[in-house]
């Protein structure tokens, strides 16, 4: 960063301290599962839309296959 302008570094640096400081207060919350558990786990499946049930879809034959 010594090649840097100094507002830049400064920026960088303000940052730096913002991440801290939001990484400080996500952790000290009660409950749920710390961010980089949470950045890491995939997304749950969609929700169906409201009013449809999922088991209200396409009738499924006997054999379970899918060979209709």
């Amino acid at each position: 960063m010594a090649n840097l302008p100094e507002d830049i570094v400064d920026r960088i640096r303000a940052l730096e301290r913002q991440v801290h400081r939001l990484t400080t207060y996500v952790n000290s919350k009660p409950g749920g599962m710390p961010g980089t558990l949470a950045a890491a786990e995939p997304p749950g499946p969609p929700a169906p839309p409201a009013g449809e049930d999922p088991a209200d879809g396409p009738p499924r034959d006997a054999t379970g296959d899918g060979a209709g």
